[in-house]
């Protein structure tokens, strides 16, 4: 059994999907340690894995503010901010999400250690465009970095005459697909070195306690959050809470359960009718299990969790540059609930949209039937391709060095 290393960025949308492979992983006898940002390790400790926080190496002036995506992210890397951890953990394989490219052929060659990628969205691009796309940005965007990481891929004997050729040096490593199949529009093609491992996620996750006594069981419950992201659009999110408490004052044969997120504090609503309960954070299994429909934002982590605890939607994207819209749209092709324009949707709308959920019971039936489809999950295929990664691979495993390092071995 190997040693599995799990870079995490500071978003809850991108880190628990990725929990219930990783409890599979670890099932099968593997050691799993997540990096990250302090931040971050309350939440993966919950879970109960190993957590190494990642600090600024010496001298650093920029920090170690990585997995951000933000213009410093190369920076750190290349100048050892992983390196402690890499040198104690000296892992087998390294898996690191997609967004991520740029990054992981960083931790490949400076560490002569082998990377699986895993995606937790959707992309509108095949594999290959979006690969192009994320590592052109990034050497066109980031300020810091570019020079070293280029020179990197030349020590290590990297052959590339521009952008796509470093790409195209990426896309030789697997990729892992936290979706089912059934959930997406027809037509999509096959991509080599692809494997969909089903939903993924972790309905046994620990979760904070919470206070249920204002929850009447015999009530319809409209659930309402806007995912861990919603603070960067904050004047859209706190326009569209107050759009809900105004639904919410025509419906007492409903009551609402709302996730202000950051940034906020119930007192900013008030008043509100007594059918509303606000609350900064919620945990959201169990209110999913309680709820009759749940307005949220299309973020797929949330998605999911929707099908798999049997609740039909109403999906108004937050981000139209990120897989929202993409999410919004399956949602409607396979009718398990109805979408909507988060900026232009009015009280009125609002107010019909939750009905039309609530009302109409094919919306549940067709959660229902997804549902089955999103519990064949498929994380055999993962665990295997992680075991043919670890035993294929003859890299040498000297530890990280002050500088780059060549690569030898598999695909060199």
């Amino acid at each position: 059994m190997g040693t599995i290393v799990v870079p995490f960025d500071l978003e809850e949308g991108h880190t628990l999907p990725q929990f219930g492979f990783l409890k599979f992983l670890r099932a099968r006898g593997h050691r799993i340690c997540c990096l990250g940002m302090p931040e971050i390790e309350g939440l993966v400790r919950k879970q109960g894995f190993e957590f190494i926080p990642l600090a600024a190496p010496r001298g650093d002036q920029h920090g170690a503010r990585i997995w951000m995506g933000s213009d410093i992210c190369l920076g750190p890397l290349l100048r050892g901010v992983m390196d402690d951890a890499m040198s104690r953990l000296r892992p087998d394989v390294v898996m690191i999400r997609s967004q991520y490219y740029t990054e992981g052929l960083v931790i490949h060659y400076r560490y002569r250690c082998p990377i699986v990628f895993i995606i937790t969205s959707f992309r509108k691009n095949t594999r290959e465009r979006a690969c192009e796309n994320i590592v052109t940005n990034a050497l066109m965007n980031f300020r810091e970095g570019v020079p070293e990481l280029l020179n990197l891929l030349s020590r290590s004997g990297v052959q590339f005459k521009n952008f796509k050729d470093v790409a195209r040096d990426a896309l030789r490593f697997p990729e892992l697909v936290l979706f089912p199949e059934a959930f997406d529009l027809p037509g999509r093609e096959s991509e080599p070195g692809v494997y969909y491992l089903g939903a993924g996620v972790d309905l046994a996750r620990n979760e904070e306690a919470f206070q249920w006594d204002a929850i009447d069981p015999n009530l319809p419950l409209v659930y309402s959050a806007l995912g861990s992201q919603g603070h960067l659009n904050a004047e859209a999110r706190g326009k569209f809470f107050r759009k809900v408490i105004d639904a919410a004052s025509s419906r007492p044969e409903w009551q609402f359960l709302v996730a202000i997120g950051k940034g906020y504090t119930p007192q900013d609503f008030m008043p509100a009718p007594a059918n509303v309960t606000l609350s900064n954070w919620v945990p959201q299994l169990q209110a999913l299990a309680r709820s009759t429909v749940m307005i949220n934002h299309g973020g797929f982590g949330t998605i999911k969790e929707c099908v798999l605890m049997g609740v039909p939607m109403v999906v108004l994207p937050l981000f139209n540059a990120r897989d929202h819209v993409m999410c919004a749209e399956r949602v409607v092709y396979h009718g398990l609930g109805v979408s909507g324009d988060i900026d232009r949707v009015s009280v009125n709308d609002l107010d019909s949209l939750i009905e039309k959920v609530v009302r109409d019971r094919s919306f549940k039936g067709r959660v229902d039937l997804m549902r089955e489809k999103f519990k064949q999950n498929r994380l055999d295929v993962g665990a295997a391709v992680i075991e043919s990664v670890i035993a294929e691979s003859s890299i040498d495993r000297a530890g990280p060095s002050a500088g780059p390092l060549p690569l030898t071995g598999r695909n060199g």
